[in-house]
């Protein structure tokens, strides 16, 4: 992939800056991967007033060969967009696709006759990263956009973004002396899953919430099996409920609350579930037996309990019937994946609205 940065006079440091430093570090983390990226001028530039100076490689050369043109700010663009020479240069890219523009990039874009693939209007200083990330998601793994944010310390303020772009997914990875664990979540998919636990009872649940809930969630994790599956089970419950958290952001416009039933063969179970921010858990089970497989009920319980506490959700369960633990338990993971995704799913009457009385969720 080649992408061309359009520096313009008097362009804008700090977006020029973002999207080189975001492209060189993602090249050095990433040794693999395949990008290319010039600095495009159609004349040679001044020395900014800041003293700091950047040299474009392509100055007045055609703009042909790159599949990506990104057009940041710059305080002169209302000169621009009158200078028939520039604007014919920046029209004369036939063979760019695809066009990225922000600040008052935005407007050169609407002037050029161009689809922007940048969907925000809001000014942030970020911007310039923010654009290098969103570049780098159609070649790059969330996990791997997550590593680049990170290092970059604006993994916080890209999580943000990405809520208020209503791309409502989260990227997590959790390690200690126990486990080591990660987890991508998208709220808003298709029931894909790739569950590697090596917990296969546990691989199965967790994919349940996946395919009925309609998220697609990865989740790779490695722990201490050779003690027990505690630990495990545990950690991937904290960091599930971390995930959803995160995917769900400020909570606006969500449903929040849910209710389902669903019965699997002579088992009946209902999942409660309040995304409040106060978390609390209860279930009501008569297991028949202490063991699923080979694992303790309780580890279930307890994979619930800590979901609920990192979710920050209210999270009540019954089971009403049955005598098969597997099929007790498989009811509860698929009416808890019936419940998340009602409660996640957005209501369209109160999409600029918390749904609190306090009107901000913890």
């Amino acid at each position: 992939m080649k992408i061309g940065i359009i520096y313009s006079p008097s362009a804008s440091i700090m977006d020029i800056a973002g999207l080189i430093q975001t492209f060189t570090l993602a090249k050095q983390l990433f040794s693999d991967l395949n990008i290319q990226f010039e600095i495009c001028s159609f004349l040679p530039q001044k020395t900014q007033e800041t003293g700091i100076t950047i040299n474009a490689s392509f100055v007045g050369l055609p703009l042909s060969g790159f599949d990506i043109l990104v057009l940041p700010g710059s305080a002169g663009y209302e000169k621009l967009m009158t200078d028939i020479h520039w604007l014919t240069w920046v029209q004369g890219s036939g063979s760019v696709s695809t066009f990225y523009g922000f600040h008052e990039g935005i407007s050169i874009i609407n002037l050029i006759n161009q689809p922007n693939q940048w969907k925000s209007n809001t000014r942030n200083p970020l911007n310039g990263f923010f654009v290098a990330l969103q570049v780098l998601t159609d070649i790059l793994e969330v996990e791997n956009i997550r590593t680049i944010a990170k290092t970059l310390g604006i993994e916080t303020s890209w999580q943000t973004y990405l809520q208020t772009m209503n791309i409502r997914q989260s990227a997590l990875s959790r390690d200690t002396a126990e486990t080591q664990i990660r987890v991508n979540l998208a709220l808003d998919g298709s029931g894909k899953s790739n569950i590697i636990t090596r917990i296969p009872f546990l691989d199965h649940m967790l994919s349940q919430i996946a395919k009925h809930g309609l998220f697609d969630i990865e989740l790779v994790a490695n722990g201490d099996l050779e003690i027990d599956q505690h630990h495990t089970m545990e950690d991937c419950g904290i960091i599930l409920g971390d995930a959803f958290r995160l995917a769900l952001g400020d909570k606006k416009g969500i449903n929040r609350m849910a209710s389902t039933s669903v019965p699997m063969d002579e088992s009946l179970a209902t999942v409660t579930i309040d995304f409040s921010g106060r978390p609390y858990f209860v279930i009501q089970s008569k297991w028949n037996g202490e063991n699923i497989t080979e694992i303790p009920v309780s580890l279930f319980e307890h994979f619930l309990e800590s979901f609920a506490i990192a979710a920050r959700c209210n999270l009540y369960i019954q089971v009403q019937a049955g005598k098969d633990n597997h099929h007790m338990c498989e009811a509860i993971f698929k009416a808890l994946a019936r419940a998340l995704d009602q409660a996640c799913s957005l209501d369209m009457r109160r999409l600029d609205q918390i749904p609190s009385t306090k009107e901000k969720i913890f």
